[in-house]
């Protein structure tokens, strides 16, 4: 800046529009060598990356239908590309990035069925013909292939767990679901819920689990950022419900007829609100109150 004050000012001109060009540049060509990363190299197999990105501002022109359902999971960016071998075998991978962890489980357990084929790859996957969905990291990855037969299916879950061994991802599920207990709780019926759980604006990231008790039922488990912030959250159910369906139990419970969502217990307890949903067994019900309590973090 110290010499550009000695320039003539058609010369600054041209150095600063020389400058911003270069800078363009730059940031052009370090951004195609970003992307590039995600896509392993695998013996055998040519790789053909399609040019377009898409983001929070184009997802419906690929998703359309899907589209806002991921944006409420804070994603970031979706790459697509398609591997071919001299057999001509060809699997699609889809690449959805999230802001973190959470988010990417919380659309892979918007999607995934408890009765999918499970497989032991990244966090958890599925497998069904023609189709190879998991979780890994931030990413929720989705493999695919028009072929038909073992062949086929065999290279997706090769590449898949190529893509696996290359992101170098921290696999595990989010720590919250070890608060849930296991007894009558059905297998892979976990889910993260981003927003509007119940149907109400304030209640926010809500983790949620099914069990079996004669009938089923939810469990569900907020963490907030403070206790204060658990007792405003708590504070604001309340207030929406007509007085005569809320009975305070001790210091921090309520026993809740919700017009909208049936019997509901719910627990503020330092960051956490948590409770069950519609367990017609009173016995069960305080069990899992207290095995919660119990599973909190000290």
């Amino acid at each position: 800046m110290f010499l550009m004050n000695f320039l003539p000012k058609d010369r600054l001109m041209r150095s600063l529009a020389l400058l911003m060009f270069g800078l363009l540049v730059c940031t052009t060509a370090m951004a195609g060598r970003g992307d590039e990363h995600l896509f392993p190299s695998i013996p055998g197999w040519n790789i053909q990356q399609e040019e377009q990105i898409y983001d929070a501002n184009n997802l419906w022109d690929i998703i359309d239908g899907a589209a806002d359902l991921f944006l409420e999971y804070a994603f970031v960016d979706l790459h697509i590309a398609r591997y071919t071998n001299a057999d001509s075998i060809e699997v699609k991978v889809e690449i959805y990035r999230h802001a973190t962890p959470v988010d990417a489980f919380g659309m892979y357990s918007q999607e995934r069925d408890p009765q999918y084929n499970f497989i032991k790859i990244g966090i958890q996957g599925y497998l069904q013909q023609g189709v190879l969905n998991f979780l890994d990291g931030v990413y929720y990855i989705k493999l695919s292939t028009y072929q038909t037969g073992l062949t086929a299916q065999n290279a997706m879950q090769m590449i898949g767990n190529k893509f696996d061994e290359h992101l170098k991802q921290e696999n595990a599920f989010p720590a919250v679901l070890k608060i849930f207990p296991i007894t009558g709780k059905l297998a892979n019926t976990e889910q993260y819920v981003a927003r509007n759980f119940l149907g109400y604006s304030f209640l926010n990231g809500a983790y949620v689990a099914r069990y079996d008790g004669g009938s089923t039922f939810k469990v569900f488990i907020i963490e907030t950022p403070s206790s204060e912030k658990a007792q405003a959250m708590m504070a604001e159910y309340l207030k929406v419900l007509p007085k005569d369906s809320v009975t305070r139990v001790g210091k921090n419970r309520y026993d809740i007829r919700d017009p909208h969502n049936g019997e509901t217990i719910v627990v503020a307890w330092k960051t956490f609100l948590y409770g069950v949903l519609n367990c017609t067994d009173s016995e069960k019900r305080e069990n899992l109150i207290k095995e919660m309590s119990t599973n909190l973090p000290k």
